[in-house]
């Protein structure tokens, strides 16, 4: 399970920004406040100073782009189908700056962008939970009739995680605490089952997380993690 929430802020600019939009817009937590453009080809350029940032992926969110280029040490390029589109390289990278070109049909626009250090949770066991939380206000009029105020409807995903070492342990602390359950990030649960189980923008789900030592020899642990959609 990749997780994608150390992002390598740089310094952005780019051309054709329409008024009253922001390029910062896209390091922002919400995920549908947009940067727009005037143009349907677009390239965004990113500035780390005198420092390199190490990077080994490349998330790209909620745009109406069809295609994708990064241009820095390596050269990805791709089609972007999905409202999150995640590559990941084959090795880290060290780089000082970045130019992201962006291509459509219409004029774009541009929710998300991550470039950074991924990071690998230890393996669930199978069977992990998905669902739909339902924010929709429903009540019934004396006679019966049901009325309600309609709110969007959030996906949501949880996992076991039944023997996990010091080390691993360790790994998931470091997330926990860098997140909360306040900060959005990409949850990738099944990298290689995208149709069934897509990347998700999300929080974490819970307000307490207890992990309990295993009753065998060594230092091994057991946890559960949930998240819910983040929009």
């Amino acid at each position: 399970m990749n997780i994608y929430y150390r992002n390598e802020k740089a310094v952005l600019s780019s051309k054709n920004i329409t008024t009253g939009t922001y390029l910062e817009n896209v390091y922002d937590p919400t995920f549908e406040l947009t940067v727009m453009f005037d143009v349907n080809t677009a390239t965004i350029t990113g500035d780390y100073g005198l420092g390199a940032a190490a990077v080994d992926s490349l998330c790209i969110g909620y745009t109406n782009a069809h295609r994708y280029k990064l241009v820095s040490p390596a050269y990805p390029a791709g089609l972007i189908k999905d409202r999150i589109t995640i590559h990941n390289f084959k090795k880290t990278l060290y780089i000082n700056k970045f130019e992201l070109t962006l291509e459509g049909t219409e004029p774009l626009y541009l929710g998300h962008l991550f470039l950074g250090m991924k990071t690998v949770l230890p393996r669930f066991e199978t069977g992990p939970e998905t669902g739909k939380t339902l924010f929709s206000d429903s009540s019934r009029s004396f006679g019966g009739q049901v009325f309600g105020v309609r709110r969007k409807t959030l996906n949501s995903f949880s996992a076991n995680f039944p023997r996990i070492d010091s080390k691993e342990r360790q790994t998931l602390l470091d997330y926990i605490e860098a997140v909360l359950n306040i900060e959005p990030h990409i949850i990738d649960p099944y990298y290689e089952a995208h149709d069934n189980f897509p990347p998700m923008y999300a929080t974490l789900n819970t307000g307490e997380i207890s992990m309990p030592k295993l009753k065998e020899n060594g230092f091994y642990y057991s946890t559960s993690l949930s998240w819910q959609e983040a929009r």
